[in-house]
C-alpha cells in the first residue's frame, strides 16, 4: 500500500519543474552551443546562452610532489571535459531579455 502511494507520487512529480522561470531545452550543438527551448520556434545561439561553470570544459594547473624513487616535483594541467553532449536535455532559466542560463542536465 505504501509502495503504491510512493509510486503514484513519483509518477505525478515526474517531469515537474519547481521554479516558474525554469524551462527545458535540447542542446543542438556543442562546443559552440545552440539550444532549442521547448515551445520556441527558433534555436538560441551562443550569444544568448550563459552556461554554468561546472558544465564547461575546465583546465586546472596541478603540482605533484613525488617522493620515491627520488624526490621530484611535476607540474602540469588537468583537463576536465564538459559533460554536455549534443542531444542532452537541459534545464534552463530565463534571464533578462532573450538570454538563458543553463542550470544543468536532466537525468
Amino acid at each position: 500500500m505504501m509502495g503504491d502511494a510512493i509510486q503514484l507520487m513519483k509518477e505525478k512529480l515526474k517531469g515537474h519543474i519547481d521554479a516558474r522561470d525554469t524551462e527545458r531545452a535540447t542542446l543542438v550543438s556543442w562546443p559552440n552551443p545552440k539550444i532549442e527551448i521547448d515551445g520556441d520556434p527558433h534555436p538560441y545561439e551562443s550569444g544568448s546562452i550563459v552556461i554554468a561553470d561546472y558544465l564547461q570544459e575546465r583546465e586546472i594547473e596541478i603540482t605533484f610532489e613525488v617522493v620515491e624513487p627520488e624526490p621530484a616535483i611535476l607540474k602540469g594541467k588537468l583537463l576536465i571535459p564538459s559533460p554536455l553532449e549534443v542531444g542532452d536535455r537541459l534545464l534552463v532559466s530565463r534571464m533578462t531579455g532573450q538570454r538563458y542560463y543553463v542550470l544543468g542536465k536532466e537525468r
